[in-house]
């Protein structure tokens, strides 16, 4: 079983929601993984953004493998540069930062997942065409589901998402100034990353919707 806890800011106070959800369609070398998925309010101070963020993780997390630094070239389709995104996410985990109240050391440099990237266009899509912020996104899926789905084996998983930040700086900047979002891109034990960008339309609530998934591989 997965203990579950969500804070969602979609333009209020926090209210949490509590919950156990099953382990189905989770890899993680056991078909009963104890995973803790966390999520934290906050984004910025872009008037009319929200965010939030998730991670899962198994219960105990082994030492991380030296990740590779190349990206892959992002498609079209996630109207975000692969290299510019690496290179800001990585250059935030080179320094040992404050997340919140949580001291976080530099950590090693992450790499582009193509999977997680289509992982992540979906579930940015999907958040656009519904005009909702969540990370429970089509059919009832999670983070995991959907990387799962998208091909990619993974040990560990964790997302931020983001609506209404106008670029790739001030979305990051939103995320680095929250400490669940922070602690997900400092966090030492994810090796891989995608980030995926879906614009608004007149008819939605935010101009701009943003998936940023993490990903340690089996």
């Amino acid at each position: 079983m997965q203990t579950v806890r969500h804070h969602r800011l979609p333009s209020g106070p926090c209210s949490p929601d509590v919950r156990n959800a099953p382990s189905c369609g989770l890899r993680a070398g056991s078909s009963a993984l104890l995973g803790l998925l966390l999520a934290a309010c906050g984004g910025g101070s872009d008037v009319g953004a929200a965010a939030s963020a998730a991670l899962v993780t198994p219960a105990t997390a082994a030492t991380s493998p030296t990740p590779g630094t190349t990206p892959t070239p992002a498609g079209a389709s996630t109207n975000v540069d692969a290299a510019s995104a690496l290179d800001q996410l990585n250059a935030a985990r080179a320094v040992a930062r404050t997340c919140g109240k949580t001291q976080m050391p530099a950590v090693a440099p992450l790499r582009w997942s193509a999977a997680l990237e289509q992982a992540a266009i979906g579930h940015s899509e999907w958040m656009q065409a519904n005009n909702t912020i969540s990370h429970t996104g089509a059919g009832g899926s999670s983070v995991g589901t959907r990387a799962t789905a998208a091909g990619y084996a993974w040990k560990m998983i964790g997302e931020n998402i983001a609506a209404g930040q106008p670029d790739l700086s001030r979305v990051i900047e939103a995320w680095l100034a929250s400490e669940g979002h922070c602690m997900n891109i400092m966090h030492p034990d994810f090796v891989d990353v995608a980030l995926a960008l879906k614009p608004g339309t007149s008819s939605n609530t935010y101009r701009t919707w943003w998936t940023l998934d993490f990903g340690r591989p089996l």
